[in-house]
Protein backbone atom coordinates (compact mmCIF):
# COMPACT_ATOMS: atom_id res chain seq x y z
CA UNK A 1 0.00 0.00 0.00
CA UNK A 2 1.13 3.53 -0.80
CA UNK A 3 -0.29 6.92 0.14
CA UNK A 4 -0.21 10.21 -1.76
CA UNK A 5 -0.65 13.45 0.19
CA UNK A 6 -1.88 16.26 -2.06
CA UNK A 7 -1.31 19.81 -0.85
CA UNK A 8 -0.05 23.21 -1.89
CA UNK A 9 2.19 25.86 -0.38
CA UNK A 10 -0.63 28.25 0.59
CA UNK A 11 -2.82 25.71 2.41
CA UNK A 12 -2.40 26.16 6.17
CA UNK A 13 -4.41 23.04 6.95
CA UNK A 14 -2.13 21.06 4.64
CA UNK A 15 0.96 22.32 6.45
CA UNK A 16 -0.46 21.51 9.87
CA UNK A 17 -1.67 18.06 8.88
CA UNK A 18 1.48 16.95 7.05
CA UNK A 19 3.59 16.03 10.13
CA UNK A 20 0.67 14.02 11.55
CA UNK A 21 0.16 12.16 8.27
CA UNK A 22 3.89 11.55 7.94
CA UNK A 23 4.10 10.19 11.50
CA UNK A 24 1.14 7.87 11.02
CA UNK A 25 2.53 6.49 7.74
CA UNK A 26 5.89 5.90 9.44
CA UNK A 27 4.14 4.08 12.28
CA UNK A 28 2.53 1.62 9.85
CA UNK A 29 5.38 1.51 7.30
CA UNK A 30 3.19 2.93 4.54
CA UNK A 31 5.11 4.48 1.65
CA UNK A 32 4.14 8.16 1.43
CA UNK A 33 4.58 10.67 -1.38
CA UNK A 34 3.97 14.41 -0.96
CA UNK A 35 2.46 15.93 -4.11
CA UNK A 36 2.29 19.70 -4.53
CA UNK A 37 -0.76 20.16 -6.78
CA UNK A 38 0.68 23.34 -8.30
CA UNK A 39 4.05 21.77 -9.14
CA UNK A 40 2.64 18.42 -10.35
CA UNK A 41 -0.84 19.09 -11.78
CA UNK A 42 -0.61 16.00 -14.01
CA UNK A 43 -0.59 13.66 -11.00
CA UNK A 44 -3.48 15.56 -9.40
CA UNK A 45 -5.43 15.29 -12.64
CA UNK A 46 -4.75 11.57 -13.06
CA UNK A 47 -5.95 10.91 -9.52
CA UNK A 48 -8.94 13.30 -9.78
CA UNK A 49 -7.85 15.48 -6.87
CA UNK A 50 -9.83 18.73 -6.79
CA UNK A 51 -9.24 19.98 -3.25
CA UNK A 52 -6.48 19.98 -0.67
CA UNK A 53 -5.52 18.42 1.58
CA UNK A 54 -6.29 15.04 0.05
CA UNK A 55 -4.80 11.72 1.13
CA UNK A 56 -5.18 8.87 -1.37
CA UNK A 57 -4.27 5.24 -0.65
CA UNK A 58 -3.47 2.89 -3.53
CA UNK A 59 -2.56 -0.79 -3.72
CA UNK A 60 0.51 -2.30 -5.39
CA UNK A 61 -1.25 -2.07 -8.78
CA UNK A 62 -1.95 1.65 -8.18
CA UNK A 63 -5.69 1.02 -7.75
CA UNK A 64 -7.34 3.40 -5.33
CA UNK A 65 -8.25 1.87 -1.98
CA UNK A 66 -9.55 4.93 -0.15
CA UNK A 67 -9.29 8.69 -0.01
CA UNK A 68 -9.65 11.35 2.64
CA UNK A 69 -10.07 15.00 1.73
CA UNK A 70 -10.60 18.44 3.22
CA UNK A 71 -11.50 17.86 6.87
CA UNK A 72 -10.36 14.46 8.06
CA UNK A 73 -8.88 13.20 11.27
CA UNK A 74 -5.97 10.93 11.93
CA UNK A 75 -8.18 8.47 13.80
CA UNK A 76 -10.28 7.73 10.71
CA UNK A 77 -7.10 7.30 8.67
CA UNK A 78 -5.66 5.01 11.36
CA UNK A 79 -8.90 2.97 11.37
CA UNK A 80 -8.68 2.48 7.60
CA UNK A 81 -5.02 1.39 7.75
CA UNK A 82 -5.71 -1.07 10.55
CA UNK A 83 -8.71 -2.56 8.70
CA UNK A 84 -6.64 -2.91 5.54
CA UNK A 85 -3.78 -4.60 7.40
CA UNK A 86 -6.24 -6.91 9.16
CA UNK A 87 -7.82 -7.95 5.85
CA UNK A 88 -4.44 -8.48 4.18
CA UNK A 89 -3.22 -10.62 7.10
CA UNK A 90 -6.33 -12.83 7.30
Amino acid sequence: MKAYYFANKTCRTCKGLWPKVEGLMDEYNVELEYVDVEEKPEISGQMLVFSVPTLVFVDEDNRELNRFYRNFGMQEVRNFIERYISIMNS
